[in-house]
């Protein structure tokens, strides 16, 4: 009688377990359409197949930069894939007028160039901080690579000034600058795809809480080390406009962690968290210091579309906290079943304006930001 009574329970507790885990990966979800009908597709000169996993927005001068790469083969990491197209590029956006300015690589010294996160440090020239998971001997190398941005009448160029890999980088997804020689990076993933597939699987699926957010410094070589951990998949990372606020995605349990930095030692201390009803990927901080979370409200459709976004579409949801720093509450700017534009990634407000970009799809969103504007 005790053990049917114990096995009952058990039963009883892992449905229960079981139905939660359906409702957190949305498969009880409907999606109903909110803000496409106010959406252009804008794809660049030259740029077919390039999909804008990230961007960066400067307010000041009105620009967007974006990281474009053809990423078929991200799921797995697959070099075979990844030396059909070893090129990725990046973009400089005008949003009032909606021009793309391919920027030239120069001075970069390896054959492949895969960027995926990007962090801005506003300069005279700005720097761009990007993660970049090139190919180099054979092997997928995740690293930090450091850009000049050269943009004059005359000329268009991003420059590369340094590259950083680290024994702590184990798939390193969005870096956020604090200075020349100081940032914050991001792992996704504590197993790689390409070097334990079953690991990376089980790591996703189950939800493990196995990555981190590294500080790296520099005095006469980069060292970086954990400053946060047990992340379920950490991902976009953003600062307040002050810089004393820091944001960071953790994309498997749908939070945004929100920290208090520390301006003399770069630490952070865990202050609460955010959260919102799908898996959020990039984070933006626009220029009225609200948060905007992009992100995928149907995972499995996310996986499937990840293998083969020709085949299959992924829904898009966006939101906006417009007080995050003292209020959870947020408004959606965007939901989708995944027309024009599948799996979003990053959202940025500028303006009258909001943009939205992918992680397979092409070009950006070009959408009309109905909220009214905060004085």
């Amino acid at each position: 009688m005790l053990q049917s009574m114990i096995l009952r329970s058990c039963l009883i507790l892992f449905i229960g377990l079981f139905v939660k885990y359906l409702i957190d990966i949305g498969i009880f979800r409907r999606i109903k359409n909110k803000g496409l009908d106010k959406c252009r597709l804008l794809i660049p000169p030259n740029g077919k197949g390039q999909a804008f996993e990230d961007f960066a927005i400067d307010y000041d001068k009105g620009v967007a930069y974006m990281a474009g790469d053809e990423r078929t083969w991200w799921h797995t990491l697959s070099i075979p894939l990844a030396n059909k197209h070893k090129l990725g590029k990046v973009y400089q956006f005008n949003i009032e007028t909606e021009k793309f300015q391919k920027l030239k690589l120069t001075n970069y010294p390896y054959d492949h160039f895969h960027p995926l996160g990007v962090g801005l440090l506003k300069r005279k020239n700005n720097l761009l901080f990007m993660t970049n998971h090139r190919v180099d001997k054979g092997k997928v190398i995740g690293a930090v690579d450091i850009f000049e941005v050269i943009s004059t009448k005359k000329q268009h160029q991003l420059k590369w000034i340094d590259s950083v890999v680290h024994p702590l980088f184990t798939v390193p997804d969005d870096v956020l600058p604090i200075n020349e020689n100081a940032f914050y990076v991001t792992n996704i993933y504590h197993y790689r795809a390409d070097k334990s597939y079953f690991l990376h699987q089980f790591e996703v699926f189950t939800q493990r809480p196995w990555t981190d957010l590294l500080l790296c410094t520099k005095t006469n070589k980069w060292q970086c080390k954990k400053i946060s951990d047990s992340f379920a998949g950490g991902n976009g990372i953003a600062a307040s406009s002050d810089f004393n606020t820091i944001y960071v995605a953790e994309t498997l349990i749908r939070a945004v962690r929100v920290y208090q930095r520390n301006t003399k030692t770069n630490l952070l201390t865990h202050i609460k968290n955010l959260y919102v009803p799908f898996f959020l990927d990039n984070l933006i901080v626009n220029d009225h210091d609200q948060l905007i979370v992009a992100g995928h409200p149907k995972p499995i459709q996310f996986a499937l579309h990840e293998k083969d976004h020709r085949k299959h579409r992924s829904p898009s949801e966006v939101v906006i906290f417009t007080n995050p720093k003292s209020s959870s509450t947020y408004e959606t700017l965007l939901l989708t079943n995944g027309e024009i534009l599948s799996a979003s990634t990053v959202a940025g407000t500028y303006k009258q304006k909001f943009l939205v970009s992918a992680l397979c799809d092409q070009g950006i969103l070009v959408c009309q930001n109905q909220l009214k504007p905060k004085k």
